[in-house]
């Protein structure tokens, strides 16, 4: 694979690709003989013993090995990275591969398919191929190897592993990366990583990718100097012997002037020879997965790192008083603990809530935001002669929600892309997935990306018509409100320019950029490549999806008389501009907020019986509350602007739907078939939803509060044995046969009782059980256990 080099015809005119700025390599191959499906495959090798399903895994790593191949030998070429290895891993380093495993959920401990996390984590055969290729190619032996993670969910998952093992034995943050213990299967998949190595051909004899899970198991630590023959799997959040960390200043830091690290990262003290020689640092591969996010534009090289490094497991002044994390208990949830966004609120630890001024409003404090905290962490290691390599998987590439849930969704990109810059490469997968309009459509749109490109996105755009609010095509471009990639580049930790050296595997045609759109060069003709899919969070769709979620509010306003643009922009337009940014997300602290809710949410999935309903009904129940003020006795509405965002999202959804509905409060306005509903019918809906689940306002089903409430009530109170779960994971039916039984006399209703608004006690016209309507703010939003012995919800 050479660069092209000559004169292509494009839109722009014959032209010469990109020569100039950092190399990237990018390749495109078939996902579904890449890992697609490897995930029901494994559940039939582990269930079944199957020999023909681990054989068809084999051969789909084998094609992401070869196709690695064909992207990362030219481009290392170019690189010289081999040399860089050579003289780097001489010095004693691991090759750390780094990926991300934020919901290591990823085989399901009850079915052995894929869980929820499969669609939030770097997929492990990617891994396999990945760890291949650095063995075959540069010569890395698998002990010179190490894999390690600080991902948020980590400690929290091993104790939920633990609490249902069959065996009753301890299930390590380690052994949740490799996805086996002893008998028990559930978590990431390393252990298949090593099954696979094990078995290729190329594997050396003295070599034996299987040593160093023993270790995984019984979660034993050595410092990475002192192993000559193991493949270990390190957990980089717990720096519970302060042996094992290092304070590391930040090279003009904003939100951090120093940072302590695991020492598998950064090494030991320098002036020691003796901790040196046990720490020697890393040559660091981060391998992201393509992913949106809810906080940031998207995740990626640098937020992979600019967050997954960050210890949970830290406490300078011991216990349980976390640096970076929260809650202060054993088993922390979220990185609360680092801004997450400008102005950052003081919180109340016990009840999770903002602490409030003579005001009554939030008292908070501005900070660099999420942009510098990234940075900070990046900057530092970097300042610690810290090589790093960064591959992305792009084959399969996450919409809608990075968290792993039930509303994400895989896209099936086939794409990899590799670089030494991480600036570079971020720019490069954010204009590939923020933008899916052809070079010469994107030429005739007046949208710059705000980092010298035009690289729109189709986005359907509302507007009043006749009375109603129609769907119109239109553009945004997310990329130019993110500060991310010219901030990276005025701290010196990247460059925006870039040029690419790719292959078309598909096609067998090479792939280059021009002014930084990717492209295919067939017969002399550059051919453009594009996502076909519109990327966005659901959890912020209004500042993904911006264009979209204005002009509704305008249409809105022109057809209601209503001021729903404007209360948008007050809350979040700080500088008045008109465009509200990723850096602007009010002074109300939101993402303080969610961060330390999802933090208590996420422990108690470790750390209590039924956690995993428990945390998360309770969490929710306290964000709806927050949501208008009448829904809680201190009148906090915290939420109420930003889950304007929200309901835009539910009006979308409804105008692709293939039915018609009457507007529940407007007049005449009339919704689906490329139809918006009114903002209180969007609302409506919204409430609807999280409280009973997608089949609202017909039956009640999973996910939702009021199928969780059934689900713990009959674990709680009749062991599980009203909807016989064990051993399966429950059905939206489950929930649906209940209330048939309750409703026709066959079964006594459980011992709760959830206090929803008027308008939501009933589903289809008939009244649910353990459910009733008040507009009381104490009780509103919550549930009664017990005979009210036990309540959620309370504020």
């Amino acid at each position: 694979m050479n660069p092209v080099t000559s004169r292509v015809v494009s839109p722009l005119g014959q032209r010469v690709p990109d020569g100039e700025g950092a190399p990237l390599g990018v390749i495109r191959l078939d996902p579904d003989r890449s890992y697609v499906g490897v995930g029901l495959l494994l559940q039939q090798y582990i269930n079944e013993n199957s020999a023909e399903a681990w054989e068809e895994i084999r051969a789909k790593i084998d094609y992401t090995f070869e196709s690695l191949d064909l992207l990362l030998t030219p481009w290392q070429e170019r690189a010289g990275l081999r040399q860089i290895l050579a003289e780097r891993l001489t010095e004693g380093r691991k090759l750390l591969f780094k990926p991300n495993l934020v919901n290591p959920l990823n085989i399901d401990f009850l079915t052995h398919g894929p869980g929820l996390g499969n669609t939030a984590c770097t997929e492990w055969p990617f891994v396999a191929a990945l760890m291949r290729w650095f063995h075959d190619r540069m010569g890395v032996s698998y002990y010179q190897m190490s894999l390690g993670e600080a991902a948020t969910a980590m400690s929290a998952v091993a104790g939920l592993f633990s609490m249902n093992h069959p065996e009753g034995m301890s299930v390590t943050p380690e052994a949740v990366i490799e996805g086996r213990c002893g008998a028990f299967y559930g978590g990431w998949g390393f252990y298949f990583v090593r099954k696979y190595l094990q078995e290729c051909p190329t594997t050396r004899s003295e070599e034996d990718p299987f040593s160093g899970y023993q270790a995984s198991l019984e979660g034993a630590y050595t410092p990475p100097g002192r192993i000559t023959n193991e493949l270990r799997v390190v957990d980089l959040n717990r720096i519970d012997d302060p042996s094992k960390g290092r304070e590391i200043p930040v090279p003009d830091g904003i939100n951090f002037k120093s940072i302590t690290l695991h020492k598998d990262i950064v090494g030991g003290d320098p002036s020691d020879p003796e901790d040196r020689r046990a720490y020697p640092g890393c040559v660091l591969v981060n391998v992201p997965k393509l992913k949106v996010h809810n906080m940031s534009l998207f995740t990626n090289v640098i937020k992979n790192l600019g967050i997954g490094l960050y210890p949970m497991g830290f406490a300078k002044t011991g216990g349980c008083c976390w640096e970076y994390s929260n809650p202060h208990r054993p088993i922390p949830g979220m990185k609360g603990g680092i801004p997450h966004e400008v102005w950052v609120a003081e919180m109340d630890r016990d009840t999770c809530l903002p602490v409030l001024d003579e005001r009554g409003r939030p008292r908070v404090k501005k900070t660099g935001g999420l942009t510098a905290t990234m940075l900070d962490i990046v900057k530092a290691v970097q300042n610690q002669d810290i090589f790093m390599i960064h591959i992305v998987d792009a084959i399969e590439a996450t919409n809608l929600d990075h968290m792993g849930s039930d509303l994400s969704k895989k896209e099936k990109e086939g794409m990899v892309f590799a670089g030494l810059d991480p600036v570079a490469l971020d720019l490069l997968c954010a204009r590939y997935i923020f933008s899916n309009v052809p070079l010469q459509e994107a030429l005739a749109v007046e949208i710059t990306d705000g980092h010298g490109g035009r690289f729109p996105q189709a986005v359907p755009l509302p507007h009043p018509e006749d009375g109603h609010i129609v769907t119109q095509n239109g553009y945004d471009c997310p990329l130019s409100r993110d500060d991310l990639p010219a901030e990276a580049e005025r701290r010196g930790v990247g460059q925006r320019a870039y040029q690419v050296l790719g292959w078309d595997r598909i096609d067998d045609l090479p792939i280059v950029s021009l002014e930084g759109h990717l492209g295919r060069v067939k017969e002399g003709r550059f051919e453009d490549l594009i996502t076909p899919s519109l990327y966005f969070d659901v959890f912020k769709f209004a500042w993904d999806l911006q264009q979209t979620a204005l002009a509704y509010f305008s249409a809105l306003d022109q057809l209601t008389g209503s001021s729903w643009k404007r209360m948008f922009l007050e809350a979040f337009d700080e500088d008045g501009d008109g465009t509200v940014t990723y850096a602007e997300t009010g002074k109300k602290g939101i993402g303080s907020l969610f961060l330390h809710q999802g933090g208590y949410s996420v422990s108690c999935l470790g750390s209590e019986p039924f956690g995993h309903l428990s945390g998360r009904v309770k969490s929710q129940l306290v964000t709806l509350k927050l949501a208008d003020g009448k829904r809680n006795p201190r009148g906090l509405n915290l939420l109420e602007e930003f889950q304007l965002g929200s309901a835009c999202m539910v009006a979308l959804r409804m105008s692709q739907m293939e039915m018609e509905g009457e507007d529940l409060f407007v007049p005449g306005l009339r919704w689906g078939k490329g139809k918006w509903p009114s903002l209180k019918t969007a609302q409506f809906f919204l409430l609807g939803m999280s409280l009973y689940g997608q089949g609202f306002p017909f039956q009640p089903g999973l996910p939702s509060l009021y199928g969780s409430m059934v689900l713990y009530a009959d674990l709680t109170q009749r062991q599980g044995t009203l909807l016989n779960l064990s051993g399966r994971p429950p059905l939206p039916q489950d929930i649906q046969d209940y209330v048939e039984k309750v409703r026709n006399g066959l079964e006594s209703p459980l011992d709760f009782l959830f206090y929803v608004p008027f308008g939501y006690e009933q589903l289809g016209g008939t009244p649910l059980p353990n459910v009733a309507a008040t507009d009381d703010p104490a009780k509103i939003l919550t549930v009664w256990f017990d005979g009210g012995r036990e309540i959620w919800g309370e504020i």
